[in-house]
Order: structure tokens, then C-alpha cells, then sequence
């Protein structure tokens, strides 16, 4: 029998990086895929190799496998053979091996249903048998189910291993670990507390109107990721290429402005050189594990997948975190004539995928004409998830939803105490730096610590592309101006207002 070169492969991929199998397995990886009996034994064998062997290394050890499968399984010598060919082989990465499983996992149901359709065709002797046709649809009804649960990407089991493991990690839980369940986003740390970092396997939806640091802020997020956990980042972006972006990040690293990194003399301004090189210095800390994508119509879900597998391989990580600017410009394969269509599947994609992938993905939505209208200074009411362009089930699909909008009573606060001290004498008033003050709702917090209805503020400053953490914001408004005077010392400090005395204005 010739041995089948998909099956061969995958097999020969997995023993060449046995820190792949759990992953394969979760995605449905069993013995019953393989057709070919000497893969299948093999197979088996390395199940039992890896359940008894954990933290030995990335690699086989090929004596002591081979001496399992000759004096345990008593394999026949071709077998034997067939593991040296196996190891020989070399391995796949791991976007490779998922492609190879899939095929196996319909090639396996197709079997199936081949089958069914085999019992289907010899009713009619069932049925001079004298059996019920009621019996007979009650049977083929399982054997169907039994193909969708073959053909599901994860592999059920009961809570056994999962439970052993949970006991373990909490016996050799050292003291001090961070109060947060997921990568931390700090020195964001009234948010990083909130929402509990951002967890493995969650989704989160931000929306906002256009010019309230959307994109900002999620930059801000996916490199203090990559600079706190070093996993790989994925950001992608439909609207900006990644020279823009890169930009914006080292704005946002070394508070130059980012017209002028890309246009300015930079070299000849002492300020500007130090700025700059602390810029590079803070963005190198990141830069091997942070990606930027310019996304096009070739960048559905389902080539992001392929392309966070691959890179998760290359970094021998079984983690990432992924960012996607924004979710209504994500492409479906099948392109659909209504946007909110469109929406609630990738919504819904995006879900599956950070499940699949156990890993976060953050995805930006933008506000329909009601929600920007929302935002406005003359609004009683502010925007929710359910304003954004074709989002009816965003939410609903969300495990953490959140929203921004301009604080326009803090930010006439701040605009009124920097006002009365340039009238003053005390501020330079051609020195005054643009912000905004904005208010993240959130709204929806699955399962964190702090529960939802949570408002956290940020000072948006724009030239610098800064988003820096406020604090929780007091509701009742009591002490807004007092916080406009700390913010306002804040902003001396740092220079973004500049102090004169008597007579130099």
C-alpha cells in the first residue's frame, strides 16, 4: 500500500515539534484520520511518547521512542522503518499543518458520508427486514452527527486533564504574580485592572466617532503587548500603510510630532535628537515581536489565521495578539450586499477565531451617522456598540465591549483653567497644546473582575498621538475643576504648556 503523502506529512510534522500535538489535538488531530494502519500505530505511539514525556525538550528522543514502539506495541520492522523515514522527513510550520489536518478531517467525513449514503441506498432490504423508517431516519440522524463532530475543528473532552492541570499551576503559583488573568496593557493600569488584562481567547470591540484616537489608542495597546508580554502582535490596518503607522508609533514613543519625523530637521535640533533616539530605543524593545500590515481584499479572517499560525511557529509561541483597524473593512470570501451582513459574520468570525487561536484580537468599529450624532456637545444621550455601521451583533459577539466619546464638559473645564491662566500672565498662549478629554464606557466586561458600566478617561493630546490614562472619572462631577488643575500642573511638568513670568509674553 502506498502510504498517503497528507497523512504522511502531517505525522512527520508533528514529530518534528511535539509542542505542536496538544495544539493539533484541540483542533481534532485522532488516530481516526489516518487510513494508513502503519501512520495510524505510529501515531498512537507518539500520543503515548508526548503524555509521558512533557518538558523534555523540543525534540523527540528517537531511541527511546523507537524501543517503546518495538518492545511495547511489537510493530512489525516496516513500521519501524517507516519512523526513520518519518523523522527524516523534517518538519512544517505550523499555518502547514493545520491546512494538512483540515484536509484530513473532510477527507474522513466524506468516508462517513459515503457510508451513510451506502445504508441510505440498502433501506429498501431494511425495510422488507421489517424495520420502521422511523428507526432507520433516528439512526441516520446520529450517523450525521457523528460526521459534524468529526468535522468540528475542536476535539471534545471531559474535564479531566484540564482540572489536573488547573491544581498544579495553583501548587506551584509562586507569590506576586500580576491580579490580572490576561497580557497586561500596563502603565494603562486603572484599565489593565478593569477589564483584567486582555484575556486569551477574547474578543474586543472598540467604537468610536472618527477623531477620538481610535487608532491611537490601539496602537498604544498592541505595542505595550509586545512590550510587556514579547508574543507576537499582529496589527492590521485597512485604512493607513505601514509607514504611516510605523510613524504614529514612533511619535507616540518619543512625543515628536509626526509631521515632523517625517519631514522635519531633526538632526540639527538638540531636543528633537534625544526625543528621537529615546523613540527608537523604547520602539527596538518590541520590534522583533510587533508586525504591521498594510491590508488589502486579500486579508480575510481566514488568511489572518494562516498568517498567525505561521508567525506563532516562527516564534515558537503558542500565543499571540491580534488587532484589526477597522472591523468594517474586514473582506469576507463572499463578498455580500449588505454591509450589516457583512459585519455580523466577520463580527462573528472574529469571535471564533480568538477562541480558536486562545488569544486576544482587538477589533476597532466605526459609528454610524446616529452614533457620531450621539457624540456631540448638544447629545443627552451618548453612543453604545449598537450604533456602530452595521453592528447589530457586535456586541452580542464581543466578550468586551467599549466605547469613546469626548468629555465635553471636562474638556471646557481644562480649556477654561489653561484660559484664565494665559489671561494671567502665567501661560505662553502660542505654546498651548491640541486635546481632548475622552470617556471609555465599558459597557460589556465578560467575566472580569470589575464587572461593566465602568468610565475610564483619557487626555487625548493629538500632535503627539498621546493617550495617557486619566483615571476612573467621577460621574457626579463634583471635582472636575480640581482635576483640571492636576492636569493642568500634568501638562507644565511634561512641557506641554509652557510657564512664563511678568512681562516675557
Amino acid at each position: 500500500m502506498t502510504t498517503d503523502r497528507t497523512e504522511f506529512r502531517l505525522l512527520a510534522g508533528a514529530l518534528a515539534a511535539p509542542h505542536h500535538l496538544e495544539k493539533l489535538q484541540k483542533l481534532g488531530m485522532s488516530s481516526s484520520l489516518f487510513e494508513d494502519g502503519d501512520l495510524k500505530a505510529v501515531f498512537d505511539a507518539f500520543q503515548w511518547y508526548c503524555s509521558n514525556h512533557k518538558g523534555e525538550g523540543g525534540k523527540i528522543d528517537l531511541p527511546l521512542f523507537t524501543a517503546y514502539l518495538t518492545e511495547e506495541r511489537h510493530v512489525t520492522p516496516a513500521i519501524a522503518t517507516l519512523v526513520g523515514k518519518l523523522t527524516d522527513a523534517g518538519g512544517e510550520d505550523m499555518t502547514t499543518l493545520v491546512e494538512l489536518l483540515d484536509r484530513l478531517k473532510t477527507r474522513a467525513a466524506r468516508r462517513k458520508l459515503r457510508t451513510i449514503a451506502d445504508n441510505i441506498n440498502s433501506f429498501t432490504d431494511a425495510e422488507k427486514q421489517g424495520r420502521r423508517v422511523e428507526d432507520f431516519a433516528a439512526d441516520i440522524s446520529e450517523q450525521l452527527r457523528q460526521v459534524a463532530r468529526l468535522s468540528s475543528q475542536s476535539r471534545q473532552e471531559p474535564i479531566r486533564d484540564e482540572l489536573l492541570r488547573y491544581v498544579e499551576e495553583v501548587r506551584t503559583r509562586g507569590a506576586g504574580l500580576p491580579s490580572i488573568l490576561g497580557m497586561s496593557i500596563t502603565p494603562y493600569d486603572n484599565l489593565n485592572i478593569a477589564v483584567s488584562g486582555l484575556r486569551p481567547g477574547f474578543y474586543y470591540a472598540l467604537g468610536g466617532a472618527p477623531r477620538r484616537g481610535k487608532t491611537n489608542l490601539m496602537l498604544r495597546l498592541a505595542t505595550l503587548v509586545a512590550r510587556n508580554e514579547k508574543v507576537p502582535v499582529l496589527y492590521y490596518s485597512y485604512e493607513q500603510t505601514r509607514r504611516v503607522l510605523l510613524t504614529r508609533v514612533l511619535s507616540q514613543e518619543s512625543l515628536i510630532n509626526p509631521l515632523v519625523l517625517q519631514k522635519g530637521d531633526i538632526r540639527n535640533k538638540s531636543d528633537l535628537v534625544t526625543r528621537f533616539n529615546k523613540g527608537i530605543k523604547e520602539t527596538s524593545a518590541y520590534m522583533d515581536n510587533f508586525y504591521l500590515f498594510e491590508a488589502d481584499r486579500q486579508d480575510t479572517l481566514e488568511h489572518i489565521r494562516s498568517v498567525a499560525y505561521g508567525i506563532m511557529d516562527s516564534h515558537h509561541a503558542d500565543r499571540c495578539a491580534i488587532f484589526l483597524d477597522y472591523l468594517q473593512k474586514v473582506p469576507t470570501i463572499n463578498p455580500y450586499a449588505s454591509l450589516q451582513k457583512q459585519v455580523d459574520e466577520v463580527s462573528g468570525l472574529i469571535a471564533q477565531l480568538s477562541t480558536e487561536l486562545q488569544s486576544p484580537i482587538v477589533a476597532v468599529s466605526s459609528f454610524d451617522k446616529d452614533g457620531c450624532r450621539l457624540d456631540s456637545e448638544t447629545s443627552k444621550e451618548r453612543p453604545t456598540m449598537f450604533n456602530c455601521t452595521g453592528g447589530g451583533d457586535i456586541e452580542y459577539d464581543a466578550d468586551v465591549a467599549l466605547i469613546i466619546v469626548k468629555d465635553y464638559h471636562d474638556t471646557a473645564q481644562l480649556e477654561e483653567k489653561i484660559a484664565n491662566a494665559v489671561r494671567e500672565g502665567g501661560v505662553n498662549p502660542h505654546h498651548i497644546p491640541h486635546f481632548d478629554i475622552l470617556n471609555l464606557f465599558i459597557d460589556k466586561n465578560r467575566d472580569a473582575p470589575e464587572g461593566g458600566n465602568i468610565i475610564i478617561q483619557f487626555l487625548f493630546l493629538i500632535e503627539d498621538n498621546q493617550m495617557v490614562e486619566l483615571g476612573y472619572k467621577d460621574v457626579e462631577e463634583r471635582y472636575s475643576y480640581a482635576k483640571a488643575g492636576k492636569i493642568f500642573e500634568w501638562l507644565l511638568e511634561r512641557g506641554y504648556l509652557e510657564a512664563v513670568g511678568p512681562g516675557e509674553h
